[in-house]
């Protein structure tokens, strides 16, 4: 829990906004587990903001652990996709944590805009968290000619 809530809130700059603990039945019945204890730390990019992470820890039940592929993607393997407005700042401070990066960053254009993503620069770097799992950062910024 303490790399990940370090990964989270200290190098990508989410806000904690709720930590609990759940224990015994109701906990296990959670993930489909005998009774356990459950720790849950909710990130969001500001203290008013919708959660976009949750860490969950989970005690007093054997659990096996997921093997993740490591230096490449594979098939079914997913990622969290979060967007900033300082990318620059979260990749100086993802170099300075030492973060593993599968994607450096990079940047490339969207000269049309679709449903979900606007024309812009996009500005893309795709990381690994402390457990292993994707995670994708990005900003855009408006096009050359469109500023």
């Amino acid at each position: 829990m303490e790399a990940s809530l370090a990964f989270y809130r200290d190098v990508l700059g989410l806000v904690k906004v709720e930590d609990k603990v759940i224990e015994g039945a109701a906990a296990g019945g959670l993930l489909q587990l005998p009774p356990c204890r459950l720790h849950i730390v909710l990130l969001a990019p500001s203290a008013e903001a919708d959660v976009v992470v949750g860490l969950f820890e989970i005690g007093g039940v054997p659990l096996e652990r997921v093997e993740l592929p490591s230096g490449r993607v594979a098939h079914g393997q997913t990622a969290l996709v979060l967007s900033t407005t300082e990318f620059d700042a979260v990749h100086a401070r993802m170099e300075a944590a030492g973060v593993k990066f599968l994607t450096p960053p990079l940047r490339y254009p969207k000269r049309h805009a679709s449903e979900r993503s606007p024309a812009g620069l996009y500005r893309e770097m795709i990381a690994y968290d402390p457990d292993g799992l994707l995670v994708s950062l990005m900003q855009i910024d408006p096009l050359p000619d469109q500023a």
